[in-house]
């Protein structure tokens, strides 16, 4: 069946197919015994995608004050935001009580409105993170020790400047890496030991530039390797002529990488690229995703089963339009983004560990909640309202028929609940706009100057020393100018005993302009219909029709590799 998205500045084509109708209406949930249809989505998979991404604000930080004890914070929220913010310890604490903000449901409102409401009032935690150690300068964070500006994580230890790291030790500017130890810049890659500068690589281990590689170790400069041992460039040698050749390679220089990555450029344009990077997994598309079965659409997911339209998601069952819910995955749930360990739950942000959670916001250990904010340990409540058992189904059940004859049943949150403005978000990083086309399409922009730290000294970037051997240790007190955007960025020890540790430079950019960088470095969260090169098969895949890769499918590019 062919829909037209309903969002005015889209209006695209998009198909749903009896079997996703059918997969939707498997998760509508019952509330006293009554079973509540979800209807087939009105917006294309982009869109959908879009709108969840701008209630998510990873990367921008701002100071601001505790408004429950006065002290200096970290948050998500500017100063200037109309909320109450409180620190982590006073919010988790017993100091404030979520359920004396409930209110009465009113049938002549739509809820979304009222759950506004109720969000300016109730208290918000500054930052999303919980049981860290050492590890203030997180968000979207779990289980955290020693770790600093490690954004969507879970189960990490000594890591720096990362997002969706997770079972890592240290492991600094990585993106999507899992299970992995002593790695720089990796991407979208797990189980690698000491590697440097690596992309969709699994199994690794003391290698430097390499792409595309399985189960090889001591390589520098390669793509497309499975097993191998000793290669420079795709070339094979012998113990004794890789230890002399790597030599040059073992403390790197900001030149010695630039020389690396082109002429890995030119030898990845000369060898086929595989369709997607799928691995142990059955009947399943998208990319990244490992020891998967049934999953469509699907992006760095691993473990996961019977799943459409899903991103960034671990460990999870029978489930649509999930987007974040490291490392613990959610189960039959729909329409929802940075959710942790849920079941049965539609339209939440940010909910952590439940069951049965419907249109909530910042809600964690509950159970059988509707449209509630900043719940704990709770059940049966609507609007932070408590109920019994049999008052909250019948009043779950009345909200949701209301809801969907006004069309919001199965929708997400609509954009004007999301606290940030599009380019505070991770939104912007995917589905980049300008700020007249995001104010036009009704969301909301924030013009921010960059704030200098006080010193009196400076480099720019271009000055440092080519390699780590010429770095002072007082360069910890030196602001350095992005060499890319002018922006001023300042190194820590510890990630300053990284860089010494393994014979790397100093980087040349601000944290956000290398994260940038690496999500360049990976294929787009969306696929393309084009044909094998070599056998002309359709297929499905990252790389869009236009792009001048060789792209094999699976069946031909395992005949070219193996």
């Amino acid at each position: 069946m062919q829909l037209t998205c309903r969002n005015s500045w889209c209006k695209r084509t998009f198909e749903i197919s009896d079997e996703e109708i059918a997969f939707i209406d498997r998760l509508s949930p019952e509330f006293g015994g009554r079973k509540q249809p979800i209807p087939q989505p009105a917006r294309c998979p982009d869109c959908r995608q879009q709108l969840r991404l701008s209630f998510r604000n990873e990367r921008k930080l701002y100071r601001r004050t505790c408004d429950m004890t006065g002290k200096p914070i970290l948050s998500i929220y500017a100063p200037d935001a109309p909320f109450r913010v409180y620190d982590r310890d006073a919010w988790w604490g017993d100091g404030w009580d979520a359920l004396a903000y409930g209110r009465d449901y009113d049938f002549a409102q739509p809820l979304h409105q009222q759950i506004k409401a109720l969000y300016a009032e109730v208290p918000h935690v500054g930052l999303y993170n919980t049981n860290i150690e050492n590890s203030s300068y997180t968000n979207y964070a779990l289980n955290q020790k020693n770790c600093y500006l490690i954004f969507g994580a879970g189960d990490n230890e000594d890591c720096l400047y990362g997002k969706f790291v997770v079972y890592c030790k240290d492991c600094v500017d990585c993106l999507s890496v899992y299970s992995s130890e002593l790695c720089y810049e990796g991407v979208a890659s797990e189980q690698c030991y000491g590697c440097r500068f690596f992309v969709n690589c699994r199994n690794c281990r003391n290698s430097t530039m390499i792409e595309n590689c399985l189960g090889c170790n001591d390589c520098i400069g390669c793509f497309g390797l499975r097993s191998k041992q000793y290669c420079i460039g795709n070339e094979q040698y012998s113990a004794e002529e890789y230890e002399r050749l790597s030599r040059e390679y073992a403390s790197l220089s900001h030149s010695g990488i630039v020389r690396l990555r082109e002429k890995l450029s030119e030898l990845k344009a000369s060898l086929p690229h595989p369709h997607a990077n799928i691995y142990a997994s059955e009947n399943c598309t998208g990319d990244s995703v490992y020891n998967s079965k049934n999953c469509l659409n699907a992006f760095d997911s691993k473990n996961c089963e019977d799943c459409r339209y899903i991103y960034f998601a671990p460990k999870t069952l029978h489930t649509q339009d999930c987007a974040f819910c490291a490392p613990d995955g959610d189960r039959f749930c729909y329409n929802v983004c940075s959710t942790v360990d849920l079941e049965s739950a539609m339209g939440c942000f940010y909910v952590w560990y439940g069951s049965n959670v419907y249109y909530s916001l910042e809600c964690h250990h509950n159970n059988d909640i509707f449209g509630c904010v900043g719940l704990r340990n709770k059940r049966y409540c609507v609007l932070n309202k408590q109920y019994t058992k049999n008052e909250y189904e019948a009043l779950a059940a009345k909200i949701a028929e209301t809801m969907r004859a006004r069309g919001e049943w199965g929708e997400y949150l609509p954009l004007d609940l999301s606290p940030f403005a599009y380019n505070e978000t991770i939104a912007q990083e995917y589905f980049p706009l300008t700020k007249e086309s995001a104010m036009k399409s009704g969301w909301r922009w924030r013009d921010e100057d960059e704030e200098m730290p006080k010193t009196q000294k400076q480099i720019p970037a271009g000055q440092l020393p080519e390699d780590i051997s010429g770095v002072p240790g007082d360069i910890l007190h030196w602001p350095i100018i992005c060499e890319a955007t002018g922006r001023p960025f300042q190194i820590v020890k510890q990630e300053l005993d990284f860089y010494r540790k393994m014979r790397l430079p100093v980087p040349h950019f601000h944290p956000d302009e290398r994260h940038r960088q690496r999500m360049a470095r990976r294929n787009p969260y969306k696929l393309w219909k084009r044909t094998c090169a070599k056998c002309g098969k359709e297929i499905e895949t990252t790389y869009s029709p236009e792009r001048p890769e060789i792209v094999y499918c699976e069946n031909c590019y395992l005949k070219e590799i193996y």
